[in-house]
Formats: structure tokens, C-alpha cells, sequence
């Protein structure tokens, strides 16, 4: 058999792929931990210093939580040189429907809510299948539970069980009293995990119950006519936890989309539909007219809530038309 013979052009760039990795590992190592527009605020890994960096427009975007490669200039301005490759990265699509990165790297989603404002049942769905993709561990936390009498808790508690039913992790707590934080202590050691939920539940004031005294982070109050948090938090900043691991707070949304659903994301996000689809009489089922479709059969026993069912339809529609549709 015939050696196969490189071209010119495919030896040149082999050569030039080497030069370039020789000379990415001679770049300082480093964290992006915050991202303000054009500059990012990058983390030394060799000293833990912090610097203000630019990023080359041919990285295509960098985001909290990248492990970069980066360099000092003459001027005193520190820029990115090289991203490293990504274990996951959160896109959702931004308010004019166009891709936005939130965070990379991480292997928990914190869903937050709070009582006011109002959790959305809808909105808590799409983050855990985009948890689910990334992939990501979804832990539902509910802040605040200090402002809820015993009646209010076991709403609280049966709201939850859509979720908690498939195996979904929820937990209480209060920043403001330190109820369930050391819970959530242990639940964050050792793992990279991403605060996200509705501008107002409270995820800075958790960040900050979880931090040392004197770290810097800002808190948004609740506006008193809209009932939703100002959105203090304006990008995603990355904090190192006392005990081991890191978060991401996340600035507050209105809403929370999916960006790029497909099926099969749509469809780990719904286990008990998934679980119930094993027994529908056509393999290819896609449990809306079909007859013998256990799905159907489900809700209407109970066993699947009416609510997940339609929520489940919507967001199946969404991945077979277009990623996203604001």
C-alpha cells in the first residue's frame, strides 16, 4: 500500500499549528472570572492577580469561566491570546433573539426563585433542559423562605414536586437568616456551578452569604411597583469559594430561553415523558394525535402533569421549527 504523501500546503500548516500551540504554552494561564463588554477582567492562575484584558475578535467571544491563555503588552494592557477548549458553555439568546454566552465550564445550574417574584413554571423548564445539555446538574433553590409561613412552604413544597418528582434536587433556604446555606455549601464543593433566575429572587445575596466578609458584589433591591429586581448584576461574575469550587452569578432575567433545542435535549429535560413514551404503540410517537400513546394516557391518569405535557409540546414545536424564536 502506498504511503499517503503530504502536500506543500499541508505541511506548512502543520507547522504553523505547532508554532502556534509552542506558543500558546508560553502564555501566561488564566480565568476569566468577569466580562464587561470588549474587555474581560482575566485571573492569573500562576499568582491570582487580576487584569483588565482585550480579546482577539478571531477567538469568536469570550466568556466567564474560560480558561485562557493570555499575555501582557508594552503598554501595560493584558490581552487573551488563546481559549482554551470548552467542557460546556450556556448560551441563551439575548432580548433581540441572538446568541449570548453566559458562562463556560460549568457542571451546575442553580435555578432560583423566590416568592415575589412569582415563580415561572415555564421558565424553570427550559433552564433544566438547558442544564441537562450542557450537560449539567439543575438544583432548584427557592430564597426567601424566611418570608413564608408554614402554609406557604407546603404551596411551595407541592409547586415543586413537578420537579422533585423526576429527581430534580430542590432545596430551601434564606441568604438573609443563613437557612439551608450549609446545605448548599455542601452541594456546591468542588464543582463550577452558575446562579441563574428572575431579576428579584435573590442569587447576589447568596453569593454573598456564601463569600468571606469583604468581598465586593452587588446586591439589587426589588423595586416596589414592578415587584422585579433593577438589574444590578449586569454581567456574569465568577467568585472562589471558601470551602472548594467556584460560582457564577448571572445577571437577573425576565425570562430564560433555550438556545439550539433539539429534540432529544427537549426530551431529557421531560423524564417522565420519556420514561412513559417506552410503552406508546408507535416507536416514532409524537404523543399528540397518535392512538395507543401512553404519554396522553398519562396525563390523563395523573401520573404526568397537564401542565409539564403542554409545556413539553411547546418547547418540541420550538426545537423542530427554529433554535429560537423570541
Amino acid at each position: 500500500m502506498n504511503k499517503r504523501h503530504l502536500s506543500d500546503r499541508q505541511k506548512r500548516h502543520i507547522q504553523q499549528r505547532r508554532a502556534q500551540e509552542a506558543e500558546n504554552l508560553a502564555l501566561r494561564p488564566g480565568l476569566v472570572v468577569a466580562h464587561h463588554g470588549k474587555q474581560v477582567l482575566v485571573e492569573d492562575l500562576a499568582s491570582g492577580t487580576r487584569h483588565p484584558c482585550v480579546f482577539r475578535q478571531t477567538l469568536g467571544g469570550v466568556v466567564t469561566g474560560d480558561r485562557v491563555r493570555w499575555q501582557m503588552q508594552p503598554d501595560g494592557k493584558g490581552t487573551v491570546e488563546f481559549v482554551e477548549p470548552r467542557r460546556s458553555v450556556l448560551i441563551r439568546p439575548d432580548t433581540l433573539g441572538k446568541p449570548r454566552m453566559m458562562a463556560a465550564n460549568i457542571d451546575q445550574v442553580l435555578i432560583t426563585l423566590s416568592p415575589v417574584p412569582e415563580p415561572n413554571p415555564s421558565m424553570i423548564d427550559r433552564a433544566i433542559v438547558a442544564a441537562l445539555d450542557l450537560p449539567a446538574r439543575p438544583i432548584l433553590l427557592v430564597n426567601k423562605i424566611d418570608l413564608m409561613d408554614e402554609e406557604g412552604r407546603e404551596f411551595i413544597r407541592a409547586f415543586l414536586s413537578e420537579w422533585t418528582n423526576i429527581g430534580i434536587t430542590a432545596l430551601e433556604l434564606s441568604a438573609s437568616t443563613g437557612e439551608g446555606l450549609d446545605v448548599l455549601k455542601d452541594l456546591l464543593d468542588g464543582h463550577e456551578s452558575l446562579f441563574v433566575g428572575l431579576s428579584g429572587v435573590g442569587k447576589s445575596s447568596i453569593v454573598r452569604a456564601l463569600l468571606p466578609e469583604g468581598v465586593q458584589i452587588a446586591v439589587s433591591e426589588i423595586s416596589e411597583h414592578s415587584l422585579e429586581g433593577r438589574h444590578t448584576t449586569r454581567t456574569s461574575t465568577l467568585y472562589h469559594l471558601p470551602g472548594g469550587g467556584d460560582v457564577v452569578d448571572a445577571p437577573g432575567v425576565r425570562d430564560f430561553g433555550v438556545w439550539a433545542m433539539s429534540p432529544e435535549a427537549v426530551l431529557r429535560g421531560f423524564a417522565e415523558i420519556q420514561e412513559a413514551a417506552q410503552a406508546c404503540r408507535f416507536a416514532n410517537c409524537t404523543h399528540r394525535m397518535e392512538p395507543g400513546c401512553a404519554v396522553k394516557q398519562a396525563v390523563v391518569d395523573g401520573r404526568i402533569s397537564a401542565r409539564r405535557y403542554q409545556s413539553y409540546l411547546e418547547l418540541m414545536e420550538q426545537a423542530l421549527s427554529k433554535p429560537w424564536e423570541g
